[in-house]
């Protein structure tokens, strides 16, 4: 097959303050004052979970000094819905992966899965949460805000989508993705996310920004009673800062790696630009013809969600699928699209030369392809002849596409 051959380009993306996460973190505490209801020897619940946040660790620990300071005992929630097989160990093991243990932040992470119906809504849906997060006698809900990878509204991920499916774990984030598919996600998040304020003693929001390169940007601490009308705004912002691929439109893209650490969809679907959600409104850019995945990420541990977003992947993806967690994670997210295993071939070439021979017929030099590492870090990639030629930036000289023997390709990192 001739192929195009490649340039790399590198992406301006503005660089940030990127304060200290401890620093900024207990000074935004300070001022906000959400902290001030804790009392000695009361037990704060602090969430977390598992998207792969750089700034996490350092987070955690400002937020267990603050508790402390005030006299309350800290103690971490793994909150991920069906992440980690929807169990109670699964999930702590999540957190290690992420390098997240006891002995890295000082405080102990609860270990527990005890389900509670705490409310009922829309014609008697029930509203779950973990007994830890209904006994606890504070709760610091602490996550990003970003796009959500199922929907679009006017909020998607960030403290309330937190507090619907970690609070609720597996049983919780099922209900809320079923009710979705009747009432739409937004709706399904807002109704559910209401009664667990409603029931849970909530102290507030810590909303994580970040940057084009997923650093930390800034943080807002947020009043249980503000964060409904407080949310759409920070998503708005944080829109302003996503790393987004430099093309409209292409015929091939080629992913090193998927993982849940990289998105809740293993890559993000606002970036490549499917959703596949047939209860939902379906993205309208980038237009992508054919997607091929190289592989999963290490510390994604098997679970494949996402890679049914893809046309085409490799025996070794296929090879390394933990096929239980990925079905847990598809079923409870009512996703099943996410979970279907694309055409999987023997090595790279073999991958790329079927999306090249079913994106129809036009020559070598006028094909656009871009090669990425996955769909976070996205300043700099490889693309086509075609789109080297068109970038307005930072590029490189043309090389051919460096397969071995195996006809595998190297990862994009060791080639920058």
């Amino acid at each position: 097959m001739q192929y195009p051959r490649f340039g790399f380009i590198r992406q301006k993306f503005p660089a940030g303050d990127n304060p200290d996460p401890r620093q900024t973190v207990a000074a935004e505490l300070e001022r906000s004052g959400i902290l001030a209801p804790v009392r000695k020897g009361d037990r704060v619940l602090i969430t977390c979970g598992s998207r792969g946040i750089v700034s996490m660790k350092e987070v955690m620990r400002a937020v267990i000094d603050a508790v402390r300071e005030r006299g309350g005992e800290p103690l971490i929630y793994p909150a991920m819905g069906s992440h980690g097989s929807g169990t109670a160990e699964g999930q702590v093991e999540v957190l290690r992966h992420l390098g997240i243990t006891e002995a890295t932040i000082g405080a102990p992470i609860y270990s527990g899965l005890e389900m509670v119906e705490v409310d009922r809504v829309h014609d008697s849906v029930p509203v779950y949460a973990d007994r830890a997060a209904v006994e606890a006698d504070h709760i610091l809900i602490v996550n990003r805000i970003k796009e959500h990878t199922e929907y679009i509204g006017e909020t998607e991920s960030g403290i309330l989508k937190m507090a619907v499916v970690g609070f609720g774990r597996q049983p919780g984030a099922e209900t809320m993705h079923q009710l979705a598919v009747n009432i739409t996600y937004y709706k399904a998040i807002h109704l559910i996310a209401a009664a667990l304020f409603k029931n849970l003693k909530i102290l507030g929001g810590l909303a994580l920004l970040e940057d084009h390169f997923n650093q930390l940007r800034r943080v807002e601490a947020i009043r249980p009673g503000e964060i409904f009308s407080r949310e759409p705004e920070l998503l708005k912002e944080s829109k302003l800062y996503k790393p987004t691929l430099p093309f409209e439109e292409l015929d091939i893209l080629v992913v090193d790696e998927i993982g849940k650490e990289i998105s809740g969809t293993g890559m993000d679907t606002k970036v490549v630009g499917r959703i596949m959600n047939v209860y939902e409104k379906e993205c309208e850019t980038p237009r992508i013809t054919r997607i091929v995945v190289r592989d999963l990420s290490e510390a994604t541990g098997g679970n494949a969600t996402g890679i049914g977003l893809a046309d085409y992947t490799t025996i070794r993806a296929a090879g390394k699928t933990d096929f239980h967690a990925t079905m847990t994670n598809c079923v409870t997210a009512v996703a099943p699209e996410k979970g279907r295993m694309p055409l999987a071939f023997k090595n790279d070439r073999e991958a790329i030369e079927a999306a090249f021979r079913t994106i129809g017929i036009r020559p070598p030099d006028q094909v656009r392809v871009a090669w990425i590492s996955n769909t976070k870090d996205l300043e700099r990639l490889a693309v086509s002849s075609a789109l080297v030629e068109s970038f307005d930036g930072e590029k490189s000289d043309l090389f051919d596409l460096p397969y071995d023997k195996d006809g595998n390709l190297p990862k994009l990192k060791e080639l920058l």
